[in-house]
């Protein structure tokens, strides 16, 4: 099971739980197949994300160059601070050993 933001569903996406509305009314059942009409529905709820099925270190398919290029994207503005930075290379050697790059490397120090 993984929890994808909701402008990142797929037609074709499993449910891993069920989606309710404000109010606790299950909007959509477990299992239920994600499909062209059903994402505007899940965005007009106001929801941020839900759980579908697939592992949770799934990255929908992205390499991991290009996972790498967006967690750069996303420490852009933080470049000078060294404590975010760390933070930056942690996460990239988990990228790194999640894809298989990475084997037994040193863990990143600790803050």
């Amino acid at each position: 099971m993984k929890r994808v933001v909701i402008e990142e569903l797929t037609p074709g996406m499993i449910l891993a739980k069920p989606v309710t509305n404000n109010t606790g009314l299950v909007v959509l059942p477990l299992g239920a197949e994600l499909d062209e009409a059903t994402l505007p529905r899940l965005q007009r709820l106001g929801l941020t994300s839900v759980y579908v099925e697939g592992d949770a270190g799934d990255a929908s398919g992205k390499t991991l160059a290009e996972l790498e290029a967006e967690l750069d994207h996303r420490f852009r503005r933080v470049n000078d601070d060294p404590i975010q930075c760390q933070i930056r290379e942690a996460i990239r050697l988990q990228l790194q050993t999640t894809h298989g790059v990475a084997d037994n490397q040193e863990a990143p120090p600790t803050l």
